[in-house]
Order: C-alpha cells, then sequence, then structure tokens
C-alpha cells in the first residue's frame, strides 16, 4: 500500500487529492449535507474499484464540530466550576464586540445557567491548594447533572492551568458516578491563564465531543466495509494532523480543519517562490477565508475566536465571512443590493446548478456574465443551467432595482469583491502589515473568479491563482505534519530568568509532547510583553545555551516596533508562556519548476484551458482560464503570466 488520500468536505463539494507513484490528483464530488461520509465514500470510489483498500494514509479535513457549533446543534453540556465562577461564560471581559451598536445584545452562554454547577475545591494561582476537592459533593452534582439530562461535562476550577490535580480528580469522580457521560478537564486542552478562555475553550470542546464522536464512528464503519485498512489522520487547526483518537478528545482542536489546509498548501507555494509574503483567500461555495503567510510561515492566533467564543488552542489564524459562490443575492426592504452570508450551499445550490434552487447567487451572476462557461463547469461532468441563472438574477435583483440583467450581475459580483477585499484590508493593517508588501493568493473554486478585483481594492502588488485552485486545501491537507503543539505559563521577568532556566522549562514541555523520537523535531517560541501590558507577541525561539533570553528580548523589541511602530529597549521584559510544537514531517509534495515544452506565446482576450498553457506565457484581460474545479477570470487591464511553477500571476497594467 503506497496510496495517500486527503479529503476536504466542503460545503458544496468535497475535495480529493491523492499521491499515488509521486503523482498527484485531484477530483471533486459533490458534498452530500445529510450525510457527509456518502460524499467521502463517493470521492473514495471515482479512485477506481476497491481503491480503499489500497489507501495508505488517509488524512481528512472535516467542520462537523464547527457547524454543529454554530448551528447550535450540540448536546446539553453541564460546567462544574469553583465556587463563586458560575457566571464567568456570561461575564467574559464585559467588552463590546460591535463598539457604537447600543441595540446589541449579549450571545447566549454556551452552557445556561442552570447547568453550571460550583464547588468548593480551591487552588491558589501558585498551585498551592486552599480547599480540597470533596468526594461527596462532585458525587452530589453528578447525580444532579444526570437529573439535569447532560450528555456532556466541562471542569474548569480556577488556576487549574497552575497545578491540574484538582480537575483530574473532579473529572475522576464524576466517571465513576456517571458513566457513559464525556468529562473535559480544561488542562487536558490548556495550561494557561485568562479563566473566560479557559472556561469557553473546554465547554466548547465538551459540546463539541459527542458529534466529532458520533461522526468518527460512522467514518470509520464506513471506510472499514469499504476495505480499508491504512491510517486515518484529522486535520486540525493549527496547521498540523493528528490521530482519530486525539481527535475524539479535543474536537476544540479540529473547528478550522477545512480552512486551514489551504493555508498549509499555500505555506508550500510560498516556499517554492522563495518564501513569499501572501495573504491568501480561499472562496468556496459558503464563505471566504483569508489569512496571512508571514516569511513563509502562516500567522497563528494568540487567542482562537469562533462565533461567540474564545479559544485557547493553537489556531492559525484565519477570518472568516460569509461570501462565497453559492452566497444569495437580493434587495433589502430600503432598496439596497445585498450579497450572504446566507449561502444555498450544496442543496439545492445556485439555480444554474439545476438542484431545485431557484433564488440568484453569486455564481449565477458569473454564469451571466460569461466567467463560467456552462459546458466546462466541472470539467463537463455538472452542466449548468444559464436560463435558470439568468431568471434568477433578473427576478431578485435587475427587476427590483430597474436595472438591465448583465448589470445586475455585475453589481453582485462588484459587492462580493468588496466585501473580501474590505476583510483582506482589515487583516493586513490590524497587524501592521503594508498591504505592498504582499501578493494575493486566491484559491478555491472562486477565488480566480475575483482575484484581480480583490487584489486592486485591497492594495496589493499581485494576485496569485495556483494550478488546481479548486482543491489547494486538500492538497495541504495531504503533505501537512503530524504535530503536538502545547503553551506552558511561565509569568516571569526576563531580567530574572536565566538561560538554563529558559531551556529546562522548553525540555520539560517537549518531554510531555514525546519530543526525541525517532523523526520528531521540536517548533519553539514565547509570547513576551512589556510589563503592565495587556497582550503579548509571539516571538520564535529558534536557539538555546547561552545568551537565549537576551536573543529572545532583542527579538521582541523589534517585532514590537514593526507591528506598533514603537518599541521600549529600557521597559522591564516579561516572558509570559512558553510554546511547543513537536513535529513529525510527512514527506512533502511542494511544487517544483517544471521546463515549457514550447516558447513562450502573448495571448489576448478569449477563454484557454490551464493544461495547454506553460510557463512565461502571457495572457492579456478580458480572457478566461479554464480547468477543472475552477476559472479564473483576467479582467480588462491586467495581464495574466504563467510563472515556472504553473502559477497565474496577475497584474494589472493599465488603470
Amino acid at each position: 500500500m503506497s496510496m495517500r488520500v486527503a479529503i476536504d468536505v466542503g460545503g458544496t463539494f468535497t475535495d480529493v487529492v491523492r499521491l499515488d507513484g509521486g503523482v498527484v490528483i485531484h477530483d471533486k464530488v459533490p458534498t452530500t449535507p445529510g450525510d457527509v461520509t456518502a460524499g467521502i465514500m463517493a470521492g473514495l470510489d471515482r479512485l477506481g474499484p476497491s481503491a480503499a483498500a489500497g489507501v495508505e494514509l488517509l488524512v481528512h479535513g472535516t467542520t462537523v464540530a464547527l457547524n454543529a457549533l454554530l448551528q447550535g446543534n450540540t448536546p446539553p453540556v453541564g460546567l462544574v466550576t469553583t465556587a463563586g465562577f458560575r457566571d464567568v461564560l456570561e461575564i467574559g471581559r464585559t467588552s463590546r464586540p460591535v463598539m457604537y451598536d447600543l441595540q446589541q445584545l449579549a450571545a447566549e452562554p454556551l452552557v445556561p445557567r442552570r447547568r453550571r454547577y460550583e464547588i468548593g475545591a480551591r487552588m491558589a494561582a501558585d498551585g498551592t491548594e486552599l480547599a480540597p476537592v470533596d468526594p461527596a459533593e462532585v458525587r452530589a452534582l453528578a447525580a444532579r447533572m444526570l437529573a439535569d439530562g447532560v450528555k456532556a461535562v466541562a471542569v474548569c476550577l480556577l488556576n487549574g492551568y497552575a497545578d491540574p490535580s484538582h480537575e483530574h480528580r473532579v473529572a475522576e469522580l464524576i466517571a465513576e458516578a456517571a458513566p457513559g457521560v464525556p468529562v473535559t478537564c480544561s488542562v487536558d486542552l490548556s495550561r494557561e491563564w485568562r479563566e473566560f478562555e479557559r472556561t469557553s475553550t473546554v465547554a466548547v470542546n465538551a459540546a463539541t465531543l459527542p458529534v466529532l464522536g458520533g461522526y468518527l464512528d460512522r467514518l470509520e464503519d464506513r471506510l472499514a466495509g469499504a476495505g480499508f485498512g491504512g491510517r486515518l489522520m484529522i486535520m486540525q487547526s493549527s496547521g498540523g494532523v493528528m490521530s482519530v483518537a486525539d481527535a475524539r478528545s479535543r474536537p476544540v482542536a479540529t473547528l478550522m480543519s477545512g480552512p486551514v489546509g489551504g493555508v498549509v498548501g499555500a505555506q508550500a507555494i510560498s516556499a517554492a517562490l522563495g518564501g513569499a509574503d501572501l495573504i491568501t483567500v480561499d472562496i468556496g461555495g459558503t464563505s471566504a477565508d483569508v489569512a496571512v503567510i508571514d516569511g513563509g510561515r502562516p500567522v497563528h492566533a494568540e487567542v482562537g475566536r469562533m462565533g461567540h467564543w474564545p479559544l485557547l488552542v493553537p489556531m492559525v489564524d484565519i477570518r472568516s465571512i460569509g461570501a462565497g459562490g453559492g452566497s444569495l443575492a437580493r434587495i433589502d426592504p430600503h432598496g439596497a443590493l445585498l450579497v450572504g452570508p446566507e449561502s444555498a450551499g450544496a442543496v439545492p445550490g445556485p439555480a444554474c446548478y439545476g438542484r431545485g434552487g431557484t433564488r440568484a447567487t453569486v455564481t449565477d451572476a458569473n454564469v451571466v456574465l460569461g466567467r463560467i462557461t456552462p459546458g466546462r463547469f466541472m470539467d463537463g461532468e455538472m452542466p449548468l443551467d444559464v436560463s435558470a441563472a439568468r431568471e434568477a438574477v433578473l427576478r431578485d435583483v435587475a427587476e427590483p432595482l430597474g436595472i438591465g440583467l448583465e448589470r445586475a450581475a455585475e453589481g453582485i459580483v462588484k459587492l462580493m469583491d468588496s466585501i473580501t477585499s474590505r476583510l483582506l484590508r482589515e487583516v493586513l493593517t490590524e497587524r501592521g502589515y503594508d498591504p505592498r508588501r504582499f501578493s494575493l493568493l486566491a484559491f478555491g473554486g472562486g477565488g480566480g473568479l475575483h482575484a484581480c478585483s480583490m487584489a486592486h481594492e485591497a492594495g496589493l502588488a499581485r494576485a496569485i491563482v495556483p494550478p488546481n485552485p479548486g482543491t489547494l486545501s486538500a492538497y495541504g491537507i495531504l503533505q501537512a505534519d503530524i504535530r503536538h503543539d502545547r503553551r506552558v505559563m511561565v509569568l516571569r521577568e526576563a531580567d530574572g530568568l536565566g538561560d538554563d532556566e529558559l531551556e529546562a522549562a522548553f525540555a520539560a514541555v517537549a518531554a510531555e509532547l514525546g519530543a526525541g523520537a525517532s523523526g520528531m523535531a521540536c517548533v519553539l517560541g514565547a509570547d513576551v510583553r512589556y510589563v503592565g501590558q495587556s497582550s503579548t507577541v509571539p516571538v520564535p525561539v529558534p536557539h538555546l545555551g547561552e545568551g537565549a533570553v537576551a536573543r529572545l528580548v532583542d527579538a521582541f523589541h523589534r517585532e514590537h516596533l514593526r507591528l506598533y511602530g514603537v518599541s521600549r529597549e529600557e521597559h522591564p521584559v516579561e516572558v509570559i508562556r512558553i510554546r511547543v510544537a513537536v513535529v513529525e514531517a510527512t514527506p512533502g509534495i511542494a511544487p517544483v519548476p517544471e521546463p515549457a515544452s514550447r516558447g513562450p506565446v502573448t495571448l489576448e482576450g478569449g477563454a484557454h484551458e490551464r493544461a495547454d498553457l506553460v510557463p512565461r506565457d502571457v495572457l492579456l484581460g478580458p480572457a478566461l482560464v479554464e480547468e477543472p474545479g475552477a476559472t479564473t477570470w483576467v479582467a480588462e487591464g491586467w495581464r495574466a503570466e504563467v510563472d515556472d511553477h504553473r502559477n497565474l500571476v496577475l497584474e494589472r497594467v493599465a488603470a
């Protein structure tokens, strides 16, 4: 067995990428919302008869836990916490999500107050026991939870990060008193301070644990029935993959499982381009996902966020909005055109799909404008109904506004581009980046259709559309490394922290994660701030030993200057936490330069097969570049050149 397969389930299509005998093959099948495992098996069936039996490694990106969380389809959760801290989930940070909206309402906590239970056990911030765990008290709470219909339990005790023994003891007692009810301890997910974020994280994990567990059971059963005997791994939000067993216990680590695959694929493209700085946009059927590759590495979030819930788990910083090919276009009661966030999804889908959808979408608008060729969509396997697309855009947008059909379609596309480009600008400027440094890497089924306009409106240098952009997320998942992350509090001023102490702290965490095993490597970092600051700055730690603390402080000053335009070398610095990632590298399949089969040519206008283009070919817009699963629109006044890795590099040449 030598075949490796990656499967990414999206809102509209399920992407399949396989590596077989050194050859990478890309494919797509429709997602089956009622039971996504059916779409996965359909994707595997396209590999050939009994192909599942020949797969050595299957890596899966899934949004099952995320969708259940966002849709409110999670089972009743009970939260056990320290007396006096029952309302942490509601109090939160007391910040206003929208600063000047006087009508906004606080988000409903994931665990309602009636299912939040207090106990008297208590730890001090330094790990000193102030009050022990009372077994009788915990057993009584377990009985109450069963009576209240609790299906999963989260345990988060004050200062648990300083000493995990209380949380683990409470979990043991609940497991004895309520067998079969899964229990999650916050200390097994995060060894960090910030009580609200810790509580939010463990509540989300407990809520999604039964959901993902049930899904993985169904998936494993179907795979076994198809003869699969290889290794199944799950993509996690940090950019690495983990075992099914880890995913069952830590579903919170899988929430961005699908979108992060595209960032890993983008990282490989950045490496092939010499560490190019990229801002990525993945436009699928339901959303647009944006991330940053800085100096060849994805930017991670200090505190992740999913909807209203902050999460203290390692996550690539991905911002998402409801703007994709299936986003619905409509006129609001005041006569304004709106696009998204509601989506037609996979079923019924855009009107042009012919699956029962009747409402106008972004995809329908692109069909009306001739930017998607009906007979060549999905390599001709999925014919499009142009008449249905025109009827939907006419009825939903053109007639209410009293304008022509093409103008209405153009308005839908321009609004879509405006929404996504605004997110691109926000992501870069809030991190202190100059947009002119970055190229836009546009992928997903719709990325290439909107690349020129998004790059121009966001002030970016150029746009790049990689080969097979519709399956880049699955391509990234296929080559993601096995990765285990942990962040641990240090809380020491740098002046009082010795090089040997710093090295010992890193070594202890690395040993917990299994570092030292054959093929495992460590990636080290620290979160640092000036004394008195609230937020921290992540700083890589490439070398330990003599002078490590001084190098860390110097690197922090430089990064603080880059981010905020100021540094205070005379001000004391403190190391808040250290970060360790233990990585087992997966054999890479990074793109390599390909020799051209002929001399370059310059083409003007028309529609072109991407497979027919060779490095140094140039297309002058307006033009279409078509390939299975995606189309790139080269706008008027733009040129597209094929580089040595067969990327389309789009640049504006005329006002």
